[in-house]
């Protein structure tokens, strides 16, 4: 009887739990919904709605609604990947994608004086205005990223930076603005407490944001043209707080106006109360990996940036796809084809020699020639030539194997064996055949052909002629060439410096190390042993270095005993050398004296205070 009481009471507390489980709120998955208005054209819209694991309020980000201010929709785009953990947002990095493609402020006038109209059918922008109406609808607050001219300052400074100017400032339409239901929004003070928590992390004085109050609504305001802006109409007709948040074109760094633009984005975000999980603010250099293309309808075929696309004249070419390292904000445009500014997977008729331009937002970042050959439109000889190109470069440099892309550079020093391998190409069998390698300053004497400089081992230091060298600094920059039928189609570059001494540290008996470098004398008491504790040189810590010093050359060994018996100096002094290959990397004097003292660059009149002996 007992048992079965303890097993009901067990299974009714079961029960209760359950039910006390299944009624408590649990966090929602966080979600990002990506939509495309106007797909196809050229008001495509792309907007991004996250919404965070965690209920609170909604922001809305925009940017790009004037094309030539790229500090703005750069950083509204790292917001489509957020994840939020309360609240959310919706993002539109590109409210003006044409304009912005075309780098103008408005390619129909400016988007931004566009909010108080209304729908026009001549203005195709009031579509865009439209939508960006209704999501202001579904937001909290509103944010409206911008570049502005010069610097504002509330007093006259400079042409550049006076109160007219609308750069490193966050403005608002009023100090306070009293809405219908009576409730009254304290812009000013929102935006002087995001100001707070941004100004402290900017190290340029110059850079600093202040708070710009346009005072819209007044008669005397020196901005009535702001009436006709977004961030009025979401203040006036939505009732929410919006600022419009302004970098200076004067800051030449993108990227640094980027960085501005999420500082204060980031404040915001936890002045509205809305927290994020991971925000991206790394801006990469943006670059084309390659395109997939259809000629008349067939299969799509990858061309690379260094490709050429060959069709007939009346072939149809339809660009299927981009790859870059974005995936937003890509357009490509096949040159004289209409008014179009993107002909993604649109088909167009080619009837003259052109180019395919593939550009990031504003920035060109691929031309693919289209070249008209002879034949019928339609025939399958119609394709892509590949053009020849190096991959990398495998070069071994004494005992190491180094692989050097285009256009890279390896720095190596005078005197390092050096044998260029076989590079890495997209050749075929036959046509791997007939490529050369050329290191422009080296002839191969042994080579069975006029130029091929594969496998051999080359003395930096002996064999690479400097008339063919390009001079940078203390560098000789020599050219690394593949070629196919002469003509080189890979090039990377081989820097060589000159083997140089930094610095030797000297150890003596009841003496703290000690450092002479290239041209230092060095007095050392008679009788007296010191040791070379460590030669620094610029070449690889394997390589061999040997002193010289009366007639007599040994090679240093970390470990070993190497250094100088000062019972053989005298009061004249001695040269003593460091050596690569029988030549001196650098010398410092050495002569017999009272104490152990180091006078920097030979100038003996004054001990170098930087490196003073210290006794134990």
């Amino acid at each position: 009887m007992r048992s079965g009481t303890s097993t009901n009471l067990y299974y009714r507390l079961l029960f209760l739990a359950l039910t006390l489980c299944l009624a408590l709120p649990f966090p929602a998955q966080a979600q990002t919904t990506h939509k495309v208005y106007c797909k196809g054209t050229d008001l495509e819209l792309d907007v991004y709605t996250i919404r965070g694991r965690l209920p609170g309020p909604t922001l809305l980000l925009l940017g790009g609604i004037q094309g030539d201010e790229p500090g703005g929709y750069l950083a509204a785009d790292l917001y489509a990947d957020i994840s939020l953990k309360k609240g959310n947002m919706i993002v539109v990095p590109r409210a003006n994608l044409v304009s912005i493609v075309e780098n103008k402020r408005g390619v129909r006038g400016d988007m931004n004086r566009k909010f108080a109209r209304t729908r026009e059918a001549r203005d195709r922008d009031t579509r865009v205005v439209a939508i960006i109406k209704e999501l202001m609808k579904q937001s909290d607050f509103f944010l409206n990223l911008h570049d502005g001219s010069g610097f504002y300052f509330p007093e006259w400074k400079s042409p550049m930076r006076n109160p007219l100017r609308f750069g490193q400032s966050i403005i608002a339409d009023a100090q306070r603005y009293a809405r219908r239901d009576g409730k009254v929004i304290e812009l000013g003070n929102i935006a002087r407490r995001v100001i707070a928590r941004v100004n402290p992390q900017i190290s340029v004085a110059e850079h600093i944001f202040r708070f710009n109050n346009h005072e819209s609504q007044k008669k005397h305001s020196r901005h009535k043209e702001q009436r006709l802006s977004a961030t009025f109409h979401a203040l006036t007709k939505v009732g929410i707080p919006a600022f419009g948040i302004e970098t200076s074109k004067s800051i030449r760094d993108f990227s640094l106006r980027v960085r501005y633009q999420t500082m204060i984005i980031n404040a915001f975000l936890e002045e509205c109360g809305i927290i994020p999980d991971n925000p991206r603010i790394f801006l990469e250099h943006p670059y084309l990996k390659y395109l997939l293309v259809s000629l008349n309808g067939r299969t799509p075929i990858v061309v690379n940036t260094s490709d050429r696309i060959e069709v007939r004249k009346g072939d149809r070419v339809r660009i299927v796809h981009t790859e870059s390292n974005y995936s937003r904000g890509l357009t490509a445009r096949i040159v004289g084809s209409g008014e179009a500014f993107n002909h993604m997977n649109q088909e167009v008729t080619i009837t003259e020699n052109t180019r395919i331009e593939v550009r990031k937002d504003r920035f060109l970042i691929a031309k693919i020639p289209v070249k008209i050959i002879r034949g019928r439109s339609g025939s399958k000889a119609s394709g892509v030539h590949i053009e020849p190109r190096v991959r990398y470069f495998c070069v071994r440099v004494n005992d190491k194997t180094f692989v050097v892309e285009p256009g890279e550079e390896l720095l190596v020093t005078g005197g390092d064996a050096l044998s260029i391998l076989d590079p890495k190409t997209n050749l075929d069998a036959e046509q791997e055949k007939a490529m050369r390698v050329d290191l422009r300053g080296f002839q191969a004497v042994s080579s069975p052909y006029p130029v091929e400089d594969r496998g051999h081992i080359i003395d930096t230091a002996k064999e690479l002629r400097p008339k063919h060298a390009r001079p940078r600094g203390d560098l000789m920059i020599y050219s690394l060439e593949a070629k196919l039928n002469r003509k080189v189609f890979g090039r990377s570059y081989i820097a060589v410096a000159e083997p140089r001494l930094k610095y030797i540290v000297f150890r003596g008996p009841n003496v703290a190390g000690f450092v002479a470098g290239p041209g230092d004398k060095l007095e050392i008491p008679g009788g007296t042993l010191v040791r070379i504790d460590d030669i620094r040189t610029n070449l690889s810590e394997s390589t061999p270095l040997f002193v010289t010093m009366s007639g007599k050359t040994v090679r240093w060994r970390k470990d070993g005993e190497t250094g100088i018996d000062a019972s053989k100096l005298t009061d004249r002094e001695t040269p003593l050398d460091i050596t690569r290959g029988g030549k001196s990397m650098g010398r410092i004097w050495v002569k017999r004296g009272t104490s152990f003292r180091v006078f920097s660059g030979g100038n003996r009149s004054q001990p170098d205070q930087a490196v003073r002996v210290k006794f134990k």
